[in-house]
């Protein structure tokens, strides 16, 4: 892990601050107040004291009498000075605890001043312990009430309470996400209270989108969050964490990719039908940082770079919350969409370990996971929590028969010659041949690719002393993909055939091992004032090493190699934080300011390291046979693009949020960002939430939000060559640094910015049943693309200034959208009987975005042409507003009796549009129709330590729509299912059993 010199600074300046800091009690008694009151009781001046400082003053009417009248006036004076001088005249002394003041009679001036109608003196005990939950968690913030009364106090950051008591009085205690439980006071033992999970509960607590220490349901949020639990997440029979997000969020998308580029190797996931790069992921409230790798592939994403989920094992997470709204000013850049948060398990001296085997209709795909996660003791405090998964799957293959088409014109193209005939024979001879067609043979798989792949992931806790603890968390993950490409074919005349090395034609095979790691450490501290201070320093990194093997240099020939290193894609972010928050209770009149305020900074690094020289290199064949250079399938990085680029950036913020009344809830938020490589950004928020009852409210937000150019995609330089007539060009992706762009009249990108708005209601229906409506806008300017390859020899400008190329693209902000919503999600709990449970939830998301404006091409792009210049042509258009379904409904029951579970799931994706752009026709699309997919599964509990579960995925085996065999984008066979539009995958039925243990 890199350590910086600022960081450095930030932990000496951070240490500073904390090290001075007062004792406990001294903080209280620092608290100032002011007031002037003359001939009133003391207990009115007690009252405004408790309303100035957030003070509770606890004493017995027995003991303590208030009714004398006394004055005080005082400006600004501190309470080590303002008590003395009001008690201890009236023989009261006191004590602090927590933040409790507690008062009794003064015994030696009661001794001194003795009188007969006093009663007598009770000096009242105080009563201790911890509340913990059934995992032996420390929790904090839980209400405890004497009953029948309003005395009272809250759990400290350990757990930990101590108030005052009698012996025989009842403490209730309370706390959002747990059963309420009543314990007998007893002054002879420290008290151990265990407080059970309320999985009755229809709303979760999350705490992502505010830095308020008020503990809020998801449904309290001004803002609408959706909370995963792991179990919820592993009960879908997915292995990999974005496709069991796919099936439990209606607003998540993500599905399986087919010979598609980087998106092989890590599958793009989005919000809101909005790029995956606009949605920002954390763990434990920590930015993560991105996939080193560009999808520059005709997919959804395309010009994107995403956030791999799937490099975090779902056994490692305590539950996923999903922000849907945008959350910029409070988490930064790329949060337009809405943000993901991982959450890790914390438990100690418990643990749980899974296996499961699961193999298509078809039986291929079968692949098998384990998995085990345990919580470690440390000594009395400190734990360690850490999980280990294994995966390994083979792949799929949904190819059709290959059957070659006549291209435009009539002609045939086959495999070994442009004589159908004669190729029919010569396939025939070589065994291919089948019913009159081409039969079995399916030169490459379409599928999901065979994966193998392991993680680790911790999280620690160390607590220093009583309001301080050390924290790490990280993790590490190795995925080996092997993906394939398409058919290379025996024709002597084509480009890119080798019939020295591949007689019968070839597959490149394409694997990727990608490497992700990452690891924050820090200091937390909860001051006896209610400041929460968070120091946290971290590093993470992911790089993706390619191959290709049976493959070749065509332009090599006879002495190619057949297997290429094509080189190393990296991405690594340092990030050093400090966060600090405070709740005051009764602040200005309200029920309650939290106040949070911040500074981030962040390094990212991107570098591109070369494949083997015969990975790109041009070969003596390529003019005089015109053979293509470089690798088939994936071409190396050239020596001439290997860079390692850096940037930087900081980024200060303030939020407030605070329950005026008990209806009204507020926050704002606001954001300064300066970044080393494009200047700076402002973005703000304003939320609201007002409960017209107790079980009906509205919610609102409005933001401005940005997503800065990632370093991946203004940095990246790639190169591939063609041939024509004996003319080496090069197709190249230039750097936004490249000087000749500007000559053009492209300017460096700048952020994109976006306006969000939110508008929903919450209504709770009983205790069993929740409904939650949300209505969102999001407008995106400056939107980000890399362009289409435009032909230098058709636009004069290009030719003059790069005579060297064939193609060119880059990035730059070409366009607004527009997206428009709703999301619904209703959910229903109910215990049947004390040993029976039934739960439903139906979630739909219907949205759609819109192209609102292209900008003009650059006037020196337009002089001189033979055809008019587009940045963005049809099939890009159709990647941004048509590839993800506009409808996603999920409909979930479940029933519990007993041992026995039955759940029952259906998911309906909406229809999908691709648009292709066939040589020598016009653009054609293909629109493929929705569809609905139906899950179930059976669980088994033999004991309290062991489960089975039999399921099966897509019951009713549906695939997608085919694509049209005449379309080119058919591949003669070799893509039935589109790769331009993503949809819910093409695998068909699947079924697994699992078994599940808890340690």
């Amino acid at each position: 892990m890199k350590i910086t010199i600022s960081q450095c600074l930030f932990f000496a300046i951070f240490s500073v601050i904390a090290l001075g800091s007062p004792s406990k009690a001294q903080q209280i008694l620092n608290r100032e107040v002011s007031m002037k009151l003359n001939n009133v009781s003391l207990k009115v001046i007690l009252l405004e004291i408790e309303k100035q400082s957030g003070v509770h003053f606890v004493y017995s009417n027995n003991s303590i009498h208030l009714d004398k009248e006394v004055s005080l006036e005082v400006n600004r004076e501190a309470l080590s000075i303002v008590l003395p001088k009001l008690l201890f005249p009236n023989q009261i002394r006191y004590e602090v605890i927590e933040e409790q003041i507690i008062l009794k009679r003064n015994k030696e001036q009661s001794n001194v001043f003795p009188s007969e109608k006093e009663e007598a003196i009770i000096e009242e005990e105080k009563v201790s312990g911890k509340v913990v939950s059934e995992k032996g968690e420390a929790l904090i913030g839980v209400n405890i009430l004497i009953k029948g009364t309003t005395r009272g106090t809250v759990s400290d950051a350990e757990g930990k309470f101590s108030m005052v008591a009698k012996d025989g009085e009842v403490l209730v205690f309370s706390f959002i996400g747990f059963k309420k439980q009543e314990v007998n006071v007893s002054l002879k033992d420290v008290m151990q209270v265990v407080l059970k999970e309320d999985n009755e509960q229809l709303s979760e607590v999350v705490v992502i989108g505010s830095r308020s220490t008020v503990a809020r349901t998801n449904v309290e949020r001004p803002v609408p969050v959706d909370v995963i639990s792991a179990k919820e997440l592993q009960s879908t029979g997915q292995m990999e964490l974005s496709q069991q997000v796919q099936f439990m969020s209606p607003s998540f998308n993500s599905a399986k990719n087919g010979i598609n580029g980087v998106a092989n190797y890590a599958d793009p996931a989005s919000l809101k039908g909005l790029s995956p790069d606009q949605m920002l992921v954390l763990i434990d409230g920590k930015r993560h940082h991105q996939f080193a790798a560009l999808n520059n592939n005709v997919t959804v994403g395309k010009g994107t770079v995403v956030t791999d989920l799937n490099a975090v094992p779902s056994l490692a997470l305590e539950r996923m919350e999903i922000l849907r709204d945008g959350a910029a000013a409070q988490y930064g850049s790329d949060a337009i969409a809405g943000i993901a948060n991982l959450v890790l398990k914390k438990s100690v001296n418990n643990g749980s370990a899974q296996i499961q085997y699961g193999v298509t209709s078809k039986g291929d795909g079968g692949g098998y996971t384990a998995a085990i996660n345990y919580g470690f003791s440390l000594g009395k405090k400190a734990s360690l929590n850490i999980t280990g998964s294994y995966q390994d799957v083979k792949g799929t293959d949904r190819s059709d028969p290959y059957n070659p088409q006549p291209v435009v014109g009539g002609a045939y193209t086959g495999i070994y010659t442009n004589v159908k005939a004669t190729d029919e024979a010569a396939l025939k001879s070589r065994g291919y041949w089948g019913d009159g067609t081409y039969g079995s043979f399916r030169p490459t798989a379409y599928g999901s690719n065979a994966m193998k792949s392991g993680q680790v992931f911790y999280n620690l806790d160390i607590p220093l002393k009583i309001d301080w603890t050390l924290y790490s968390f990280g993790g590490f993950s190795q995925k080996d993909v092997f993906a394939r490409a398409f058919l290379r074919t025996a024709l002597p005349t084509s480009a890119t055939s080798n019939v020295d090395l591949y007689p019968d034609g070839y597959v490149p095979e394409l694997p990727g091992t990608s490497v992700d790691y990452s690891s924050f450490v820090g200091i937390k501290r909860k001051t006896f004032t209610g400041w929460n201070w968070d120091f946290s320093t971290g590093y993470g990194r992911n790089y993706l090493d390619q191959s290709a093997k049976n493959s070749s240099n065509a332009s090599m020939g006879a002495s190619s190699p057949r297997d290429f290193y094509i080189g190393r894609i990296s991405f690594g972010q340092s990030l050093t934080e400090i966060n600090a928050s405070k709740t005051i209770m009764g602040l200005w009149n309200t029920k309650s300011v939290n106040f949070a305020f911040g500074t981030q900074y962040r390094v990212d690094n991107f570098t591109l390291s070369a494949g083997d020289e015969a990975s790109y290199l041009i070969g003596s064949l390529a003019a005089s046979k015109n053979k293509t250079p470089g690798s088939q399938g994936r071409v190396g990085i050239d020596k001439a693009d290997v860079k390692s680029v850096n940037r930087s950036n900081i980024g200060v913020y303030a939020d407030v949020e605070s329950d005026i009344t008990n209806r009204l809830l507020v926050a704002a938020a606001l954001r300064y960002e300066n970044y080393s490589d494009f200047g700076s950004n402002i973005s703000g928020k304003l939320a609201s939430r007002i409960k017209i009852t107790e079980d009906l409210s509205i919610r609102g937000s409005i933001n401005k939000g940005f997503r800065a150019p990632l370093l991946q995609q203004i940095a990246n330089a790639a190169t591939t060559s063609t041939v024509q007539n004996g003319i080496i060009r090069s197709t190249k992706q230039l750097p936004s640094d490249e000087p000749r762009l500007k000559q053009i009249g492209i300017e460096d990108p700048k952020p994109e910015t976006s306006w969000n708005y939110n508008l929903g209601i919450t209504a709770k229906v009983g205790n069993s049943l929740l409904l939650t409506v949300d209505a969102y806008q999001i407008d995106i300017t400056d939107r980000i693309i890399i362009t289409e390859n435009l032909n230098v020899n058709n636009i004069a400008a290009l030719k003059n200034l790069f005579p060297n190329f064939q193609e060119i693209t880059f990035f730059t902000n070409a366009i607004n959208t527009g997206t428009k919503g709703i999301d619904v999600v209703a959910s229903y709990k109910n215990s049947i009987s004390p040993k029976s449970k039934f739960t439903a939830s139906i979630a739909l998301t219907v949205n759609k975005t819109e192209i609102t404006k292209i900008k003009a091409t650059p006037t020196a792009l337009q002089q001189d042409t033979k055809a008019p210049v587009v940045l963005i042509d049809t099939v890009s258009r159709a990647l941004i507003e048509t590839s993800q379904p506009h409808t996603k409904v999920l409909v979930s029951l479940g029933y519990q009796v007993g041992k026995l579970s039955v759940n029952f799931r259906s998911s309906y994706f909406g229809e999908v549009t691709a648009w292709e752009k066939p040589s020598g026709l016009n653009h054609r699309s293909q629109t493929f129709g929705g569809k609905n997919l139906f899950d179930a599964s059976v669980v088994y509990s033999i004991n309290k330590s062991l489960s089975i579960t039999i399921g099966g995925n897509n019951l009713t085996n549906v695939y997608p729509d085919k694509v049209l065999s005449n379309y080119a984008s058919y591949s003669n066979g070799q893509v039935p299912y589109t790769r331009n539009a993503n949809q819910f995958g093409f695998n068909g039925a699947y079924y697994y059993g699992s078994l599940s243990i808890r340690l």
